[in-house]
């Protein structure tokens, strides 16, 4: 990132109000301690989102200490959330989080592979009607498989929910790989690029490509 892009970022972050106090505290313990997190502009989109689409059951995979989750909880006193996160020491600090809030009744969080747990929500939903299914994604999990994440994620939505996928400019590594930082995520850049690429050519979908926060793809679903 360029020193004019960080200052913009700076910027932009300034203004940034959150939902309530609780949030604001958890975002700066999270970001003094380096935990990954949604970016305040990242959040400010998918408040856009959420506020204007209401969803009532959202998916989310890639947990953390649990941020986002508890946000679209705030966001959305109705909705209710499952959260899918398989890292242990992750996994540790989210349910504390929950168990805090009164919000956390409200968020079920499935722990294991992202993958096998799309799996068995998908046996789980196969007869289900259209409130049943979740009418909100946010893949936020393993880059590498965010193409699978989205296949498997279909299967479990309405005709008309929203797909949302994090961070898929990859700190700018997709156009610009140099360093050992980009080296070393040299994989998730490929599958990114070729995710994105999958995006653009599948007919049945709408899709944006946002450069806020650190890139955003937003999904619906032609229904023609």
């Amino acid at each position: 990132m360029s020193v004019r892009d960080m200052a913009l970022k700076e910027f932009v972050d300034r203004h940034h109000k959150a939902l309530d106090d609780d949030l604001a505290e958890l975002r700066r313990s999270n970001e003094s301690e380096s935990v990954p997190l949604i970016l305040a502009e990242t959040e400010e989109i998918l408040s856009l989102l959420t506020g204007l689409t209401k969803p009532k059951k959202i998916l989310e995979l890639g947990t953390a200490h649990g941020y986002s989750a508890l946000f679209f909880a705030k966001k959305l006193p109705e909705a209710r959330i499952t959260t899918i996160e398989r890292n242990p020491a992750m996994i540790v600090y989210a349910e504390a989080e929950f168990a805090n809030r009164k919000e956390g009744e409200r968020i079920d969080l499935r722990i294991g592979d992202a993958g096998e747990i799309l799996s068995g929500l998908a046996d789980e939903l196969k007869d289900a009607c259209e409130s049943e299914k979740y009418d909100f994604v946010f893949i936020d999990a393993a880059k590498s498989h965010y193409k699978e994440f989205l296949e498997q994620a279909e299967k479990i939505c309405t005709k008309d929910a929203l797909i949302v996928c994090d961070n898929i400019l990859l700190k700018g590594w997709i156009i610009e790989a140099d360093g050992d930082a980009a080296k070393r995520h040299r994989t998730s850049i490929k599958y990114m690029k070729q995710f994105l690429d999958y995006l653009v050519e599948r007919d049945d979908l709408d899709v944006s490509i946002l450069t806020g926060g650190d890139g955003l793809a937003v999904i619906r679903f032609k229904n023609e």
